[in-house]
């Protein structure tokens, strides 16, 4: 527990420290990304907290008791792979020309370093909270980093495409069903999911509101090479 309330003071407790500078560095308090689009994870995180083991209105244990009592014999690998669905979305967006916030290098960058962010914050509360999985086979339940990695690639589907609601509601339902078939698998409890989905999606708006789009090229000169025995990519200068 020694580093669990320090990773909660670095979520909740993010401040406007960073002055902004055309050329060096971005504040994180803005127009874009000011305090009002942390307050729903946020809220999600407490929620989570608020229900671990058998506390709050809806507490992990009665969940999970009411899994045993009805979706006992649930198993499923499906998780493992609905899990990058949303970053499998955008990049079908992307061969399709879909106009987005950024181009495609820009949108790799944005993506590696949210999961860096994001699944290093999970297994920092997993290594030093220990908390047993709800099945009992391991005591790195706390929270599930399926969930936050789910939700880290919805949240940039969300903020590539502010204005296509359907691509947002598919991202997040389909982040929201990694995280049920995580409690459903009997691997994680609902404070778990709660926690990982809050710190995937914090974590991303921490990266876009600090990204410097580096990388000028633009999207449309990207093509896809699909043929016999290929597949990939290529740029036009």
């Amino acid at each position: 527990m020694k580093y669990f309330w320090f990773i909660l003071l670095i979520i909740f407790g993010i401040k406007p420290i960073i002055s902004y500078s055309q050329n060096d560095s971005i504040s994180f308090y803005n127009k874009k990304f000011g305090y009002k689009s942390y307050i729903a994870p946020s809220l999600l995180i407490t929620y989570g907290l608020i229900n671990l083991k058998n506390n709050g209105p809806t507490s992990s244990l009665s969940i999970k008791n009411y899994r045993d009592d009805n979706w006992n014999s649930f198993k499923t690998s499906t998780d493992d792979y609905l899990a990058f669905s949303p970053g499998l979305i955008m990049i079908g967006l992307d061969l399709l020309k879909v106009k987005s916030t950024s181009n495609i290098p820009n949108q790799f960058a944005i993506t590696t370093k949210s999961a860096i962010l994001g699944l290093g914050l999970v297994n920092v509360l997993k290594y030093s909270t220990e908390t047993l999985r709800p099945d009992g086979s391991n005591k790195y339940s706390f929270p599930s980093g399926h969930t936050a990695f789910a939700f880290i690639l919805a949240e940039i589907l969300h903020q590539e495409y502010k204005n296509k609601p359907i691509v947002i509601f598919s991202g997040y339902t389909l982040a929201t069903t990694v995280g049920a078939m995580r409690i459903l698998n009997n691997k994680h409890w609902f404070s778990d999911v709660c926690v990982g989905a809050g710190i995937g999606i914090i974590s991303t708006k921490l990266i876009y509101a600090t990204h410097k789009n580096k990388w000028k090229m633009n999207k449309n000169n990207w093509f896809p090479i699909i043929g016999t025995n290929q597949l990939g990519f290529t740029y036009s200068f």
